[in-house]
Parts: structure tokens; C-alpha cells; sequence
């Protein structure tokens, strides 16, 4: 069982999925731009993922990258990963590391999130968990792997009585080595109201046992914590966007990692891009270097 989650390193964060799957692309000046362009003309909303969808260039961009007999799992993964990727793109890359004391304290302490409505810092984020704390599975017959974190994208919407809900759409990332390529995801979505994260917070995340109790032979000797219910997700993305919202002090931008020296194989896999640091303890000061 890997101890990484315990070291320094987990308190730095790691490559996005975004940059792992587009980083070394041209999506950024071809693809992208041209999504929005046509998304502007259609007058659609990119963040409504139905819509997102029927873009004449979303489907050209996944037929360049997909084989004709691509199953159809395959095509509704890789649509959610470039739906969310978009987003992310288009609202700046906004990138969230959770430090391992404070994804701790949101388990353990199970805030009740009472009179607290989920309110997004910005329309799309990634909340990158610590290293290997936290493990999951696609479906119940898989090999449990590491949880990266989420790709979090919200739009508004009206229901049938015309009342404002807010409509989320989620992607868990798993899987994440260095000694692979690829990773694996789990797409889902939900409908967010006035006073439902206190509703998440009351119900159990479960059937048996307790909300993220560990699965994984010998992982409570490390500490770990297992993720197998989407309503477990949502419990943890509401309870870190809970406490961002109520502690903005413990909020800490990083700037990128200035290398010293070109990237080997063997280098650590920070991103390229600014992130912010979830911190119990504002004080601790950021660093923006590395060999």
C-alpha cells in the first residue's frame, strides 16, 4: 500500500486530466476556440452538457479521436471529459488541491453544511484530492484505484414551476500513474436547490457502514478512505466548496513550478498552471520552484 498520501508531496498538487489529455495538443488554439465561436452563434449555453453535445465541432473533435467502432461508453466517457476539459479552459483553468488535513477534517468531522447553499467559486473547477487517500472503482466488479478528484461544472436552470435550481455536472477522475497512460472516469449529474447540501450531509452515503470507510485490505492501517456511492462524491465536493466558502483565508494561490531544468521522466508531474492550495493553515507560504 503506498504512503504517498503521507508525504510532502501530497500537499503539492499533481497534473490535471486536462493537461494529461490535452496539454500536448492543439485543442487550445484549434478545437476550443472554434467550440465557442459556434457555441456563440447557436446562442448555446457550453455548460449545458445536452446541448454541448449536438456542437457540430464537439462531434467532428470525437470522431478525429475515437474509432468508428467505438463502443458507446467510450463515446459518452470521452464527451464528458471534453465537455468538462472545455469548461475548464473557458473559466481559466480553475484548479483546487485539497490538502490532506482538510480532506480529513470534511470526513471526519461531517460538517452538517446547515443554512449553507453550494455556491461554485467559478462555473468550472477541478478539486484534485490528496495523493492516494482516497480510492474508488468504475463499477463494483473493478479493481479499486486512486480517486484524483473531480471536475465539477455547474449551469442554471428553472423546473417546472419556474423555481431556480442549479444544475451540476461531475466527473471522477480515478487511475491517475505515471506508470500508465490513461485514466478512468465516472460521469454523472444532479440537481442542486436550496438546502440540499444539508439534505447529502443528514443521508448516508451508503447502505452499510460508514460514509468513506475504507474497503481496501489493510488500508486502515494507512488511513485510506474509499469513495463507492455518488452520493459520497457530492457529500465531499459540498464539503470542501463549504469550507472554501467559510474559510477563505485557508485559501492559497500557488504559481506555477519554475523548472530549473527540462522535465524527465523520473520529475514530479506538477502542473503548468496556477492552482489554489485548501489549507488548514493559511500561514504556510507557497512555493513556485522545483529542480
Amino acid at each position: 500500500m503506498s504512503e504517498e498520501h503521507t508525504s510532502k508531496g501530497a500537499d503539492r498538487a499533481r497534473r490535471t486530466p486536462y493537461e494529461l489529455v490535452f496539454g500536448e495538443t492543439d485543442f487550445e488554439i484549434k478545437v476550443f476556440p472554434r467550440i465557442r465561436e459556434e457555441a456563440r452563434l447557436q446562442n448555446v449555453d457550453p455548460r449545458d452538457h445536452d446541448r454541448f453535445a449536438f456542437l457540430s465541432v464537439v462531434g467532428d473533435a470525437l470522431r478525429d479521436v475515437l474509432p468508428e467502432d467505438a463502443p458507446v461508453d467510450a463515446i459518452d466517457q470521452y464527451r464528458a471529459i471534453l465537455f468538462h476539459s472545455y469548461n475548464f479552459w473557458r473559466f481559466e483553468r480553475r484548479h483546487y488541491l485539497l490538502e490532506p488535513a482538510v480532506a480529513r477534517f470534511l470526513v471526519e468531522a461531517a460538517p452538517g453544511m446547515e443554512s449553507w447553499d453550494l455556491d461554485l467559486p467559478c462555473p468550472t473547477l477541478y478539486l484534485q484530492l490528496p495523493a492516494n487517500l482516497f480510492w474508488g472503482s468504475i463499477s463494483p466488479e473493478s479493481v479499486p484505484e486512486p480517486v484524483d478528484g473531480f471536475f465539477v461544472t455547474s449551469s442554471p436552470g428553472e423546473d417546472g414551476l419556474g423555481k431556480p435550481f442549479v444544475r451540476l455536472e461531475v466527473l471522477m477522475v480515478l487511475g491517475i500513474r505515471r506508470d500508465r497512460a490513461g485514466f478512468s472516469v465516472v460521469p454523472f449529474s444532479t440537481e442542486v436547490g436550496p438546502g440540499i447540501p444539508a439534505v447529502w450531509a443528514e443521508s448516508p452515503g451508503r447502505d452499510e457502514g460508514r460514509d468513506f470507510e475504507n474497503m481496501l485490505p489493510g488500508g486502515d492501517l494507512s488511513g485510506l478512505y474509499s469513495i463507492l456511492t455518488t452520493t459520497e462524491v457530492l457529500k465531499l465536493i459540498a464539503r470542501a466548496l463549504w469550507f472554501l466558502d467559510t474559510n477563505p483565508e485557508g485559501a492559497i494561490p500557488v504559481a506555477p513550478v519554475e523548472r530549473l531544468e527540462p522535465r524527465s521522466p523520473d520529475s514530479p508531474p506538477h502542473p503548468e498552471h496556477p492552482y489554489i492550495r485548501i489549507t488548514l493553515d493559511a500561514a504556510e507560504p507557497s512555493e513556485g520552484t522545483s529542480e
